[in-house]
């Protein structure tokens, strides 16, 4: 798996997706004269969306939707490759630091309004603004001065982007990135319509009604408190002759049994399973399967003070979960158990083509005597019983698994008593961007094949270190390996492997537990669904129905 010079193909296109049961490759061509006659289809959605503010959206349900409304300067295909989209073309200067982009004739909005470079500048200045910054903003940090003025020590008229007219915008970075187009490839990066986005005021993406698009589909009949909503076909996309669905009918479905019996019945077209449905239904002329560049794990809130400020009680718990028994028993869905911050094939060294879990190792290996020995040491600080609250979500896979993690510490670590906190998904995040929990379940899926992408959530000044996580010295290996050494494979692996071995050896920031795999069953008369590598669930732009 290397990375090139050229446009396509500056992500990693190495890993392939294994699909099983009656379905075929997302690629195949259109048989336009078996289409069915309505291309209208139902799908489940396991949570609802959480913000559509570009800038502000976090979390992967929200951001498969949001991939499908908003379109940017490039895309990912079917292969998971860059290709152009809202940009027709792009220049990048020899040193690999200036990108030229030229817009297409003929984009437009929703509205039909035009998709001006402006709107790119307007978009990416509100992302790094420390008045409205997005979590996100660090996804800029390789422009020239974002880094600086996201932490108020610029104005933001000193980014390194401009707009000479409509249809040309200029990227300025600080080095070259090999995998910039990725960066814009995904919605975060998206335009926004300055006129329109200040004209709704505070209403801004509140509600459907209060939203331009700019990619394949529109939405309809959602607000904040929506379970439903859809999406439709946008006329105004410059590639809607490519777009075959009109309609998209989602519904959140928490209950795997509930989505089943509905598919079973015909009123969804697509729906996620796990556990042991998995199993039952892998013969399925539907079932398709493939293991996702993501990681699931347990994060701690290392707030002063605490229990868990103590790093032998997150070293105790961190060797005292089985992985193992935890996919091939409690999941048993094709998940993989990780031990260390970066899932396998998220990025290959690209002049030895190693992969870089396989490089750095494992760490926090299942190990009840040493686990044992660590909560001794806790003990003597934090007392003989602890009780502590673990956040997850109320999905049947999240209670599975908050569950098994509870036996698993209170059986290993006598003392230590743990009490489940099931809430909803969107209630998950919000407590953990609040810093209101002690133990929490997450999972993390990047945008694009960057390594930082990982390693930026435990950064001392990132918006997603939740955990109160600080150590300078990983913070300035993680620098280093994201800026002077971009472009230097050995010293910045070598950078990003001795910064894992900090953040989960020495410090125990996390417990990496698994690498997850996505099932579904899908009405094998729908074909065409690309399983990008990076960032959402699927994607239905190249999608369709037959007869």
């Amino acid at each position: 798996m290397k990375l090139g010079k050229k446009v396509v193909g500056l992500i990693a296109t190495g890993f392939l997706l294994a699909a099983c049961g009656g379905t075929k490759e997302a690629a195949e061509k259109v048989d336009s004269g078996n289409l069915a006659a309505e291309q209208k289809i139902s799908i489940s959605s396991p949570a609802p969306i959480s913000t559509l503010d570009t800038t502000q959206t976090t979390d992967k349900n929200t951001f498969t939707m949001a991939q499908h409304l908003f379109e940017g300067l490039y895309r990912f295909d079917d292969d998971s490759a860059t290709v152009p989209a809202l940009a027709k073309d792009v220049k990048i200067s020899d040193d690999g630091r200036k990108y030229h982009f030229t817009l297409r004739e003929g984009i437009k909005w929703s509205n039909g309004e035009p998709i001006t470079a402006q709107d790119f500048v307007y978009s990416w200045k509100k992302l790094v603004t420390p008045a409205t910054i997005g979590p996100n903003a660090y996804l800029l940090d390789s422009v020239k001065n974002s880094f600086e003025i996201r932490n108020g020590e610029k104005s933001v008229d000193e980014l390194g982007i401009s707009a000479p007219n409509d249809k040309e915008f200029i990227v300025e970075l600080k080095q070259a990135q090999p995998s910039f187009l990725a960066v814009v490839s995904i919605a975060w990066l998206a335009p926004q319509n300055q006129k329109f986005v200040e004209a709704q005021g505070k209403d801004y993406a509140l509600d459907s009604e209060h939203l331009l698009y700019s990619g394949p589909f529109t939405l309809a009949n959602w607000d904040a408190t929506s379970d439903t909503w859809t999406l439709k076909k946008n006329p105004e996309y410059y590639d809607a002759d490519q777009v075959k669905l009109e309609e998209v009918a989602v519904s959140t479905i928490k209950e795997d049994n509930t989505g089943i019996n509905l598919y079973q019945a015909n009123e969804l077209d697509l729906v996620r399973i796990n556990g042991q449905y998995v199993q039952q239904y892998q013969d399925d002329p539907g079932y398709v399967s493939h293991l996702d560049v993501a990681n699931y794990f347990l994060d701690f809130n290392k707030k002063e003070g605490t229990p868990l400020a103590n790093v032998h009680l997150r070293k105790a718990i961190g060797q005292a979960i089985d992985k193992e028994a935890l996919t091939q028993s409690v999941l048993n869905d094709g998940s993989k158990p990780l031990n260390g911050l970066i899932p396998s094939k998220l990025y290959a060294n690209p002049e030895t083509d190693e992969d870089f879990r396989a490089y750095s190792g494992e760490y926090l290996k299942n190990d009840v005597k040493k686990a044992q020995a660590e909560w001794t040491k806790a003990q003597a600080d934090v007392g003989k019983k602890v009780k502590l609250s673990l956040l997850a979500a109320d999905t049947d896979q999240g209670k599975r698994i908050a569950e098994y993690v509870q036996s698993q510490l209170q059986e290993n670590l006598p003392g230590l008593e743990i009490t489940i906190s099931s809430q909803p998904s969107n209630n998950v995040n919000q407590s953990r961007r609040e810093k209101n929990y002690e133990l929490s379940l997450s999972g993390w899926i990047a945008g694009s094949s960057e390594l930082d992408s990982y390693f930026n959530l435990y950064a001392g000044e990132s918006s997603y270190n939740y955990g109160n996580y600080h150590n300078a010295k990983y913070d300035q290996l993680v620098e280093d390996a994201r800026t002077i050494n971009a472009n230097n494979p050995e010293k910045q692996f070598a950078e990003y492997k001795e910064a894992e071995d900090i953040l989960l050896n020495q410090d125990a920031a996390q417990v990496p537990l698994y690498q997850s795999a996505s099932n579904y069953l899908i009405n094998p008369k729908l074909k065409g669904i690309s399983y990008h590598l990076y960032g959402d669930y699927f994607h239905l732009r190249n999608a369709y129905l037959t007869e």
